[in-house]
């Protein structure tokens, strides 16, 4: 029986949706703001925001009066710098984050011995019938029929020489490496 989320949990998920479309939007400014050139032009005590856009024109985007705080001044004459910053910084901390995750992955693989791995894979409906078409060939009814065709197939009495470098190891990858293909094929 699955566990029902908790409300934080749910309210969580829905501000992570609402930070996607937030920032898809804010991807897509910055995509039609490609090419543009923000500039400041001061005058009078104003400070004016003037575009020069890819197109060619310029224009006055806004003017920034002389009783703008400095952070005020600050936040609003450099938004466009602070939207490419801000969208180049998140890319590539989730890219880090990508990379991480792929080092974790990697890191726990490693943590679980090759022979844990394919006493698992024995159990596996798909991995049995790749099997049948292996070796003397016929049914692999099991996991116990599975776990005796590999062990012929790797000329090994037991899966833990699995976990020791040596042909038996190298024959293994080679024959996961036959199964994704054959599964990849669509299998039978």
């Amino acid at each position: 029986m699955k566990a029902l989320p908790f409300k934080d949990d749910i309210e969580r998920e829905k501000q992570r949706e609402a930070d996607k479309v937030r920032l898809v939007r804010l991807r897509a400014i910055a995509a039609q703001l490609a090419g543009d050139m923000w500039t400041l032009e001061a005058s009078d005590g104003r400070t004016r925001v003037v575009t020069r856009r890819s197109t060619g024109e310029r224009e006055l985007l806004c003017t920034v009066h002389a009783d703008a705080l400095p952070h005020e001044y600050e936040l609003i004459t450099g938004a466009f710098d602070l939207l490419v910053l801000f969208l180049d910084l998140q890319g590539r901390a989730a890219a880090k984050v990508r990379d991480l995750m792929a080092d974790l992955e990697r890191t726990r693989r490693k943590e679980t011995p090759i022979s844990s791995r394919a006493a698992m894979l024995c159990q596996d409906d798909r991995f049995q019938r790749f099997l049948e078409g292996k070796g003397a060939g016929g049914p692999v009814p099991g996991k116990q029929a599975a776990d005796t065709r590999l062990k012929s197939l790797l000329a090994i009495s037991s899966k833990t020489q699995l976990d020791e470098p040596g042909e038996a190891r190298k024959q293994y990858f080679r024959l996961l490496d036959d199964f994704r293909a054959w599964k990849s094929g669509g299998g039978r």
